[in-house]
């Protein structure tokens, strides 16, 4: 178990001990970084200005006029009549003579 807990803490260490506290970038790295930051804020400004448009058009929805209200004819009521599967009325065979 000890060994485990300790191959387990030279393997967190290990990257965090990389870059150690006196380390400074070289000149190359700091403009790499600036010039990074500057595309990134270009690229986020430019989506959220294209997400700002799209959302400005409106909702493209087709809503159609009311029809005018129709007059009802007499109109029974539908009864429903409910049936039992081999219920109806078997015709009788007529005997040839």
């Amino acid at each position: 178990m000890k060994t485990m807990i300790a191959a387990l803490a030279a393997f967190v260490l290990l990257p965090a001990a990389a870059l150690s506290l006196g380390y400074t970038p070289t000149a190359a790295e700091v403009q790499q970084a600036r010039d990074n930051a500057k595309r990134d804020a270009k690229l986020a400004d430019a989506m959220e200005k294209a997400r700002l448009k799209e959302e400005a058009k409106p909702v493209a929805a087709y809503i159609p006029k009311e029809a005018p209200p129709q007059k009802i004819e007499s109109h029974k009521p539908e009864v429903f009549v409910a049936k039992v599967p081999g219920s109806a009325k078997k015709a009788k065979k007529k005997k040839s003579a």
